[in-house]
């Protein structure tokens, strides 16, 4: 009878301290509230939730517990997170699944993001491609190369480039502007350069035109800069 005893003690004893050792500590149970919070109004990676968390000033464990006991679903977090880059700028597929990995998503959980978040891509490169051009000058090849380098397709990115609206003549004349805003051309030199960034020919002439700097004028330009350059300084 008290052998039994004994073992009923040392069962009570084992379980008690199991119990112990499975509950929460302060730390955690604060961590857990935090990552919840956190996650009611912002999307997260496993990782970047755990970099969040310890930011806040948890320890690697307590965030950790945090990141593994809250209950998000991965997957969903990425699609989350892809539909917020995508509401306020556009990307490629391939773009926007190499930003859902840099911030710390798997592979795997980036493509169900996007193939879950992710609009027509000839909409997505229309977008990119007029918001190129609300801040600098791209001529019709130029803008195409830009939008490929991002990753859209060569069908897709010149898609955006026949539909964006652009007037290439207007283009060339607001790139000729930024290049005299900082350096002196010939005439000819000018139109080279403009030609160079995938100008035609008509259109470089245009853009050298409408900055009102003919052949006279520009080599008057040239002396002035050279001038100031070499012999005043």
């Amino acid at each position: 009878m008290v052998k039994v005893l004994k073992e009923i003690a040392l069962v009570l004893l084992l379980t008690f301290c199991t119990s112990c050792a499975l509950a929460e500590t302060t730390g955690e149970r604060n961590a857990l509230r935090s990552a919840n919070s956190y996650l009611s109004f912002s999307a997260f990676s496993y990782s970047g939730l755990i970099d969040q968390l310890e930011f806040e000033g948890y320890s690697t464990s307590e965030a950790t517990y945090a990141a593994d006991n809250c209950g998000a679903d991965w997957n969903e977090q990425a699609a989350k997170s892809a539909a917020s880059y995508l509401s306020f700028t556009a990307f490629s597929q391939d773009g926007l699944i190499d930003q859902l990995k840099y911030e710390g998503f798997t592979q795997s959980q980036a493509e169900y993001g996007v193939e879950h978040s992710y609009s027509d891509s000839k909409t997505q490169a229309l977008n990119s491609a007029n918001s190129y051009l609300s801040f600098s000058a791209f001529s019709y090849s130029s803008l195409i190369s830009q939008l490929e380098y991002e990753g859209y397709s060569t069908e897709d990115a010149t898609y955006a480039a026949d539909n964006c609206g652009a007037d290439w003549n207007e283009q060339a004349a607001k790139s000729a502007a930024n290049y005299l805003s900082f350096t002196s051309f010939s005439r000819s030199g000018l139109i080279d350069q403009l030609e160079y960034e995938g100008f035609t020919r008509e259109q470089a002439e245009y853009g050298v035109k409408q900055n009102g700097y003919y052949s006279g004028f520009l080599a008057v330009h040239f002396v002035c800069h050279y001038i100031n350059t070499f012999v005043y300084t």
